[in-house]
C-alpha cells in the first residue's frame, strides 16, 4: 500500500489519494437512536414526567440526578443491554450523547443504577412506579383507538448473578441451578407491554396469574 503523508500531519492522512481527517468533535456510534431517541423523550416531556413520579428522593449533592439514572437504564436497554454492566457500553461517545439529551452526564458505572433502584425497596413504591408508567404510557399510545387486540400472558426466566432481594432457585432452562426472577408480563399482539411483575425464581409460571390479570385489564 502506498502511502503519502499530507503537510499537516496532526490533522490529515492521506492514504492511496483517499483523504482522512481527523477531528476534535465528539462522535458517536450510538448518534442516529441518540437523535432519535432525543426528540421522541423531548416530545413525551419524559424528563418532566421522571420527576414527578419515580419515587426515588436523592439529597446527597454527589447524587447526580434522578433523570440521568433513568435515561442512563433507558438507553442501555434501548441499546440491547440487558445486564447493569452493559452500561459501560457509553463509555465511547458518552460525551455527544450527553449532548443530544441535554445532561451533564450519563452512568457508566453499575454499581450507580444498583444503588439507584434498590431504593425501590417496597411492594408500594413498585406500584406506584408502575402505575405511573402506565399513565405515560398513555400520552403516546392512542388506547382509544385501538378497537380490537389480544392481551397475552406470558412468563420470563431473568438469571441473576451476585445477592439480589428475591433472585432463588427455581426453574431456569438456561442455566439450572442459578438463582433468577420469574416475571409475569402482560402484552398486547401489537406489541406494547402493558404490564409486568417481578417474582421469585422459585414461583412458578401461573403464580399470581389471576390477580395479575384483574389488575391489567383495570
Amino acid at each position: 500500500m502506498n502511502t503519502a503523508y499530507c503537510d499537516n500531519l496532526a490533522d490529515v492522512l492521506c492514504v492511496n489519494q483517499v483523504r482522512i481527517d481527523f477531528t476534535d468533535k465528539p462522535i458517536t456510534a450510538w448518534g442516529g437512536m441518540g437523535v432519535l431517541m432525543g426528540k421522541f423523550l423531548e416530545k413525551i416531556q419524559f424528563r418532566d414526567w421522571v420527576e414527578r413520579h419515580v419515587p426515588i428522593i436523592e439529597t446527597s449533592p454527589n447524587a447526580g440526578g434522578v433523570y440521568e439514572k433513568v435515561l442512563g437504564q433507558l438507553l442501555t436497554v434501548l441499546g440491547g443491554g440487558y445486564r447493569f454492566a452493559h452500561s459501560m457500553m457509553w463509555n465511547h461517545g458518552v460525551e455527544a450523547l450527553t449532548r443530544v439529551f441535554g445532561v451533564d452526564w450519563l452512568p457508566l458505572a453499575p454499581s450507580t443504577l444498583t444503588r439507584f433502584w434498590n431504593k425501590i425497596d417496597s411492594q408500594a413504591l413498585v406500584e406506584q412506579l408502575g402505575n405511573a408508567s402506565r399513565l405515560l404510557a398513555k400520552t403516546f399510545i392512542n388506547w382509544e383507538g385501538i378497537r380490537e387486540d389480544n392481551l397475552n400472558l406470558d412468563a420470563s426466566v431473568l438469571t441473576r448473578y451476585g445477592m439480589q432481594q428475591g433472585a432463588h432457585r427455581g426453574y431456569n432452562p438456561k442455566k439450572p441451578g442459578r438463582p433468577s426472577h420469574h416475571p409475569i408480563l402482560a402484552f398486547l399482539g401489537s406489541g406494547y407491554v402493558v404490564n409486568v411483575w417481578n417474582r421469585s425464581g422459585d414461583c412458578h409460571a401461573g403464580q399470581g396469574a389471576v390477580d395479575f390479570f384483574q389488575q391489567t385489564v383495570l
